[in-house]
């Protein structure tokens, strides 16, 4: 099940599911509309996988020869694209890497959507960013784990390391980039996102001259 498919059966937003995810503590998040759809779902499946214990309490689930020839496949098909994803070039900008045009929450929602359609493992996906130098699970878990925010985890590693990852991707499937992407671009320059911010706000030099963006 795809994190989109969970946030279905839950009728929850991508909004309210962060919220309630960077929260802590056994009663918060209690009124978040997560937390209920989320027991729902979980109850529903507790309770369907009870009723076919008990109508079948003898039965073993056997894996099939289909089922075994579909995870080979998957996982050949997964390094398949991870390769072809890694042939792809881009053009680096000013500052020796390729120019960000997503902030940090369009790559947590990428990331989290990319993992969640289960086409490779998290120790893979993490290999994958890890070519020019190593992305621990850690990294990872601290970049999604933040507060939502345009510019929250822009130093984090992973943020510019799985920009280009998607960015690649997108050429490679030829995908059309979106309204927001656009936007950025124009906003932005070609020099794009910039990956350092202060005081809550992130800053672009503009003929010299520092300014705080808004997003």
């Amino acid at each position: 099940m795809t994190l989109n498919e969970f946030l279905k059966e839950c009728q929850v937003n991508s909004g309210q599911y962060y919220r309630y995810m960077n929260v802590n503590g056994p009663a918060k998040g209690a009124a978040n509309r997560t937390f209920i759809g989320a027991s729902k779902f979980f109850y529903r499946r507790e309770k369907r996988a009870k009723m076919e214990k008990k109508q079948n309490p003898n039965k073993k689930r056997k894996i099939t020869t289909e089922e075994r020839e579909e995870k080979v496949k998957k996982k050949r098909n997964g390094q398949d694209l991870l390769d072809r994803i890694e042939d792809i070039e881009l053009e680096a900008g000013e500052n020796s890497h390729p120019p960000i045009f997503d902030d940090c929450d369009d790559i947590r929602i990428k990331i989290s959507e990319f993992l969640g359609e289960k086409i490779i493992t998290q120790t893979a996906f993490l290999e994958s960013l890890s070519v020019n130098g190593k992305v621990s699970s850690g990294s990872l878990r601290n970049f999604l784990g933040m507060r939502r925010g345009a510019c929250s985890g822009a130093t984090n590693v992973v943020y510019r390391k799985a920009y280009i990852f998607f960015e690649k991707k997108r050429i490679l499937e030829g995908g059309e980039k979106t309204k927001k992407r656009l936007e950025n671009e124009a906003k932005l320059g070609p020099e794009g996102f910039q990956l350092s911010f202060a005081g809550g706000k992130h800053y672009k030099m503009v003929f010299g001259v520092p300014h705080a963006l808004d997003f």
